[in-house]
């Protein structure tokens, strides 16, 4: 389109605030802010697609909170879904970034009503006029409800999570842990880096920013702030470290230091940063990675190439699509589940997870780890991890495993690495955000009875 004259007329660009009302449109519908913040943060100058981000993430971390928030503001019904996502940027601005100031949050947001939700900026200037007065008037800040009888649902509200999530933690942990619990996965957290023992160690990695050991992986290095991309630190090219949360980086503790010519296999193996950690540590093993995407396993091929890995092997294959006359000494179940352990980097997990998908995985679990069962050697191993916190998929899983492999038994408190023995609970290793500072994750090793020189079988 050109002006009279022949100059071009110029062109509208999102800014960051129209950027992440896409952002978490596309999020509603389905897809994750990682994949879309990809797309709507192009042309972005670095400053604003920060802040696009920050926003997106901060929406979603208090979303039902934001929602209660303009919902006792506003008359019922006048809110569409486009209208709540402005009230919940607006909202956010005004309670979590101090660095903006009142008046850009409250006209910025009100510009991107009149964009996007022509004729109703009014409501918005009206919501959070209101709510600023209310605060300069002495009223509670934050704002919250009144105590009401029903714990998890106030516990729910105030840290923005799932009432029926919520009342799973209140029931398992009670009221103290269970909120130390929501309110952490609120906090968001830095990577944490794992080295690459073939190349370095972490007392040799120099990077541009703090870091400081994890408490229980012996390879793992924790940021303290957070410091871009990964993938343009120094070392990353060369394939000094990856990127994994201490509670992932478990499992080459627990396999322990393998024997030459172990054969390792992976059974659910993903973009595989567990296999390729089991791949450095043990360079004498030969570790098989599997997944039924193929995609993924191009990624973690790529990612080998990087770290410099010669002993990992790909394979295209669906765990529960059968096989037999294979034998393991150890195998791994890093099973699909809900993630509600990762909450703090996947906040948009609270509101696409529910009780039926916790009860749908767990099934799937048994049934992946009864398929590999069959894949273990005689006097083998069977780790078993998922990232989350739910009872049904760690903990209640790996005990209807048990009752239905008699010939397989928990690891006892002795077979266990002596640092982590300490942290044994509900039949495995269960590990929580606010406890020690990693993801929500579960671990369970199950040992199959026989000597290794004895015939496989389907267990």
């Amino acid at each position: 389109m050109t002006r009279r004259g022949g100059k071009a007329a110029p062109t509208s660009r999102a800014g960051p605030r129209e950027a992440a009302f896409l952002v978490l449109k596309d999020t509603a519908a389905g897809r994750t802010p990682e994949d879309s913040l990809a797309v709507r943060g192009l042309g972005l100058e670095p400053r604003d697609l920060n802040l696009a981000t920050a926003l997106v993430y901060e929406v979603l971390r208090h979303q039902s909170y934001l929602d209660w928030l303009w919902r006792g503001r506003l008359a019922a019904g006048r809110a569409g879904p486009d209208l709540a996502l402005v009230l919940r940027l607006g909202l956010a601005q005004i309670l979590y970034f101090d660095r903006l100031g009142d008046h850009a949050a409250v006209s910025e947001t009100v510009e991107l009503a009149k964009k996007l939700v022509p004729g109703r900026h009014g409501l918005v200037n009206a919501v959070l006029r209101g709510l600023l007065r209310e605060r300069d008037a002495g009223g509670p800040w934050p704002p919250g409800p009144p105590a009401g009888p029903d714990k998890a649902a106030g516990l729910a509200l105030k840290h923005s999570y799932p009432v029926w999530l919520a009342a799973e933690l209140l029931a398992r942990l009670g009221p103290a842990e269970a909120e130390a619990l929501l309110a952490a996965g609120n906090q968001p957290t830095p990577p944490t880096l794992r080295v690459n023992p073939r190349r370095t160690t972490r007392e040799d990695l120099t990077l541009p920013f703090k870091t400081r050991p994890t408490a229980l992986a012996p390879w793992g290095l924790k940021a303290e702030t957070f410091a871009g991309r990964p993938e343009t630190w120094p070392g990353f090219a060369e394939g000094l470290f990856a990127v994994q949360d201490e509670a992932s980086q478990l499992a080459g503790l627990l396999a322990g230091e393998l024997p030459a010519g172990a054969a390792v296999l992976d059974a659910c193996a993903g973009q595989g940063g567990k296999a390729l950690h089991l791949a450095a540590l043990n360079p004498a093993a030969l570790v098989t990675a599997r997944d039924r995407d193929p995609g993924k396993l191009d990624r973690l091929a790529a990612e080998a190439r990087r770290l410099g890995l010669d002993n990992l092997c790909p394979e295209p294959r669906d765990l529960l699509a059968g096989g037999g006359g294979e034998a393991f000494d150890l195998v791994l179940v890093d099973a699909p589940c809900s993630g509600l352990g990762v909450i703090r980097r996947r906040p948009d997990l609270k509101w696409r997870k529910g009780p039926e998908d916790v009860t749908r995985l767990a099934g799937l679990q048994l049934r992946l780890l009864e398929a590999a069962a069959g894949l273990v050697r005689p006097g083998g191993r069977l780790l078993y991890g998922v990232c989350t916190f739910s009872l049904a998929e760690g903990p209640e899983t790996a005990a209807k495993f048990l009752a239905a492999r008699p010939g397989f038994r928990a690891a006892p408190p002795s077979a266990w690495p002596p640092a982590l023995r300490p942290h044994l609970e509900d039949g495995g290793l269960t590990l929580w955000p606010h406890r020690h500072q990693t993801d929500g994750f579960f671990w369970a090793v199950f040992e199959r009875a026989g000597d290794r020189g004895s015939a496989p079988a389907g267990a």
